[in-house]
């Protein structure tokens, strides 16, 4: 049922991940806001995040907004994606599935309908951004 949102979440990591080298918020859902969580994870990654695209599907899905730094991993030293899904159960649900997809090095954190895919190559701002997804 949710294929479409592994299939985006692991593609955004392996890219993200690759190019690392070593938002639309849907408006009216209640939870945290997709702009919340963007802001949160930034100050702690202390990267820029982009709005990527939602796929119809994936949107149909559960998926409210995704955000990445994916052009800006090299500078960063590290990659972040930042997903958020209508609820807790279809964040659970994907994040079961993305944990056997994701690269080895990635971390995904996950607290709520918000996940996170996170990878150092230098700046490792992991336990920040752990504590920033936790806190919302």
């Amino acid at each position: 049922m949710l294929r479409s949102i592994t299939i985006t979440l692991a593609a955004t990591a392996v890219l993200a991940l690759a190019a690392c080298g070593s938002g639309e918020d849907s408006g009216g859902t209640p939870g945290v806001a997709p702009e919340t969580a963007k802001t949160r994870i930034e100050r702690a990654a202390k990267v820029k995040l982009a709005s990527e695209a939602v796929p119809d599907e994936a949107r149909e899905q559960g998926l409210r907004a995704s955000y990445s730094n994916a052009a800006t991993a090299v500078k960063d030293g590290q990659i972040v994606g930042v997903f958020v899904m209508k609820d807790a159960g279809v964040a659970d649900e994907v994040s079961d599935m993305v944990r056997g997809s994701a690269p080895k090095s990635a971390r995904l954190i996950v607290n709520g309908e918000v996940m996170v895919v996170y990878a150092s190559a230098g700046s490792d701002h992991a336990r920040a951004v752990e504590r920033a997804v936790e806190a919302l």
